[in-house]
């Protein structure tokens, strides 16, 4: 499974794959690589049904995603989105580049959220 996009509108997914089971990787056209645990990008599913649209309070309860969820397709949504379809049947979630860029686990980033 893998989206292969080069736009020059930055920043934004050059190739999204599937590192293993649980990590997704991103390579973006400013050559920064991301990497995310599923689990952790299923938990923060920006969609109305996982968060209330006028409060922004999450409706998914803490712990209640399975540790056994998987992305099963990817769809490119224009050149602003990544949406995902899961093994638990939910696939409403829009993943803007932005909101993905800023939910990037790896070390570089990781430590400037820390800072």
């Amino acid at each position: 499974m893998a989206i292969t996009q080069d736009n020059s509108r930055s920043p934004s997914p050059k190739n999204i794959r599937q590192v293993d089971a649980t990590t997704l990787g991103i390579a973006w056209n400013d050559g920064h690589e991301s990497v995310y645990a599923v689990k952790t990008l299923r938990e923060k599913c920006p969609c109305a049904h996982c968060v209330d649209e006028w409060t922004g309070e999450k409706r998914i309860a803490p712990g209640s995603i399975p540790d056994t969820i998987r992305p099963v397709k990817l769809h490119s949504v224009g050149l602003y989105a990544v949406q995902i379809q899961w093994n638990d049947g939910h696939d409403t979630g829009l993943y803007t580049h932005e909101y993905l860029r800023n939910l990037c686990e790896c070390p570089q980033c990781k430590k400037k959220t820390a800072a």
